[in-house]
Order: C-alpha cells, then structure tokens, then sequence
C-alpha cells in the first residue's frame, strides 16, 4: 500500500480528502501540511520529501478529528488534523504525551486555565472575569487579535490591554526590543530608523468583550470581559510545517 493510499483511507474516516505529493517550490521543512482547494472542495495537501514515514495514531469519524505522526529520522512529529465548525484546519502539537484525539486536544489547551470554563474560537481561548473592570483603561474598538505570521486576525468588538513590556516591533524585530535596547540600535545607525517600527505591548494581559468575529468560525458574544488566552500550538517545534491554520 502506498502512502497515498494509506493516508487516503483514514482521512476517509472522517470526510477528507487528502493528496501526498513533493515538496513545494517555497517549502523550508522536509514536510508540509497545507488546507487547499479544487473543484471538490477543501482537501489536504502534505508536501513531502522522500523517506518521511507518515502513521495516524487516532482517527474519531463522529467529530472528524485524526492525529497523524510524521517521522524524520529518529524525530517524531504530531499533528491534530480536523474540522472546525466550517473548515478543515491542521494543528501541530506540543509535546510527547500525545496519543489519540483526546490528549491531542487537551495539549493545545493553555496551561493557565487548567479546570476553568472557556469559550473557544479557534486557537483563542476566552475565560471570564467578571471581576475584571474597564474603567480608566484604554478601551479599542475592533481590535484584531492576530498570532502573526500572516494568519487571518479574530476581531474583538472590544479589547483592553494590562501590564506588559513596551517593544518596538519590525521586520527585521518580529518579536520586538525594549526602548532602552531600540534608542541604542537608532543611536548606532540611522537608518534602522525608517525600516517600519511600530510601538507595541508584548506579555500584556489582554481582555475582550462584545463580539469576537472571524470569517471561518461562529460569532461569539462575550457578556463581561474575558481574559484571552492563545492554544499552545506555538510551543510546537514544528509549528512551521503548518501552512494554513485558520
């Protein structure tokens, strides 16, 4: 049986597609795991060097989940691949105690809310604090909530920000530098001045409330502010072998 036809038959399982073929022209990882689209519909494209071994570990037909483990070499990788309300998603997966859907799931969950309700939509995890107040804070309206990396941002009809440290962001600082080590860089050259800083705020907590919208999920309405949480899919080293996450 070949590998199009194994990886073929489990996603069958849960209604998908799925094709298997060479490593894409701009492909930077030995495999890729993309949602495209034909004339069907959404399918999965792996993009795939040779010698990579592909096993799926757990496939759940009633939910339409499976979690597929790429191997390279001695290394393993995890993946949990679904259906999210409308569209198909691919979701790499944090540590090694993965074993079938249920601790797939439950290892994208952030740490911090462990035995607290949340309300999902997609990677965002919102916990409510009624507790929480708006006032003399710094209210935006329609703020993106986005995890970078050209993913399509959820939009919050409001959001406040607490704490955290003030970075200067830009292409060639993605994560940011504090103010003290920005003034420095400007000082030593120039033209590090004009290369598109933006001012932000990293590590802040960040609260939202009203309607949280998104294109390929469900509108929800938060009635008091929540405290917002992104899933653990970045603690993934292999993250980047996603090319479509939303």
């Amino acid at each position: 049986m070949t590998t199009q036809e194994y990886l073929c038959r489990h996603f069958a399982r849960m209604g998908a597609r799925v094709v298997v073929r060479g490593p894409g022209r701009w492909q930077r990882s030995k495999v890729a795991i993309d949602v495209g689209r034909d004339r069907s519909g959404e399918l999965f494209v792996i993009g795939s060097e040779a010698g990579i071994a592909f096993e799926v570990l757990d496939v759940r037909p009633r939910s339409h989940h499976l979690v597929l483990m790429v191997r390279e070499g001695n290394e393993k990788f995890k993946f949990l691949l679904g259906r999210d309300e409308r569209h198909w998603f691919a979701s790499a997966l944090p540590g090694d105690g993965v074993r079938d859907v249920r601790t797939a799931i439950a290892s994208l969950r952030p740490t911090e809310i462990e035995g607290r309700e949340a309300i999902r939509q997609g990677e965002w995890f919102f916990v409510q604090e009624p507790g929480v107040s708006g006032k003399d804070a710094l209210i935006l309206r329609n703020e993106p909530l986005s995890r970078g990396a050209g993913s399509k941002p959820h939009v919050c009809e409001q959001v406040m920000r607490k704490g955290g440290e003030v970075v200067m962001v830009s292409r060639a600082y993605p994560t940011g530098i504090n103010l003290k080590d920005y003034r420095k860089l400007i000082a030593a050259n120039q033209q590090m001045r004009n290369i598109g800083w933006r001012r932000m705020t990293r590590d802040a907590e960040v609260y939202a409330r009203g309607e949280v919208r998104h294109r390929d999920h469900k509108t929800i309405d938060l009635w008091c502010w929540h405290r917002v949480f992104m899933n653990r899919e970045r603690f993934a080293k292999h993250a980047q072998q996603i090319a479509f996450l939303d």
